[in-house]
């Protein structure tokens, strides 16, 4: 989340930021962090029990024993939940322009800083709970867009619902493909959502 933070601030916190600015403010936060991670992971080279925690945490897995955290994680997507819904209303206008959203009395500005941060922080608390589960957040949404329209209020927790079943499904395959042993979650999210992506990428040069 405080990454998050970061990439705004450099990005153009006081104004607008464009995208631009944000795309080239995400790629250098990231990998900075990216090699305070590596020096992290050096440093614990000599523990082996914490260094394979970590690199387990970097591939992503829901194997937690017992149910120890669930019971923070369920709050926080309740929270979740309800605040995407608060927001919906203002994700629509957005959808109409950025004149026709300030016309409606929307910031746009503001209300886009306050909407990446709420989103910073679930993706925080999933992310510190299951890892780095990749392309999740980047196929659920383009799914329930096909099924439930732009309307936010349905959009986004059918996105929620959907993410968690391709999670559930993708963890099903992780455990099954190679018995005893199990394939790290992230990778086999990541074996799905890489061609998607390209799809989704044709799709929208060809238009």
């Amino acid at each position: 989340w405080g990454a998050t933070w970061l990439v705004l601030a450099v990005a153009g916190w006081r104004g607008r930021p464009d995208m631009a600015g944000l795309l080239l403010a995400g790629v250098a936060v990231a990998a900075m962090l990216g090699a305070l991670r590596s020096f992290l992971m050096l440093a614990l080279s000599d523990d082996a029990v914490n260094l394979q925690v970590v690199l387990s945490w970097t591939l992503g897995g829901i194997q937690t024993p017992g149910w120890s955290g669930l019971d923070l994680l369920a709050v926080l997507t309740l929270a979740a939940l309800i605040a995407s819904h608060l927001l919906a209303r203002g994700l629509d206008l957005l959808g109409l322009g950025e004149e026709q959203a300030h016309a409606f009395g929307l910031d746009p500005a503001r209300f886009m800083r306050r909407a990446v941060l709420l989103g910073a922080a679930i993706v925080a608390a999933a992310v510190a709970w299951g890892g780095l589960v990749a392309f999740v957040g980047l196929i659920a949404p383009h799914i329930a867009r096909w099924w439930a329209g732009p309307g936010h209020r349905r959009l986004l927790p059918l996105s929620a619902g959907l993410g968690a079943a391709i999670v559930m499904v993708c963890d099903g395959v992780a455990r099954a493909a190679l018995p005893p042993a199990e394939i790290p979650l992230g990778l086999i999210t990541a074996i799905v959502g890489g061609p998607f992506f390209l799809v989704l990428l044709s799709r929208r040069l060809k238009a």
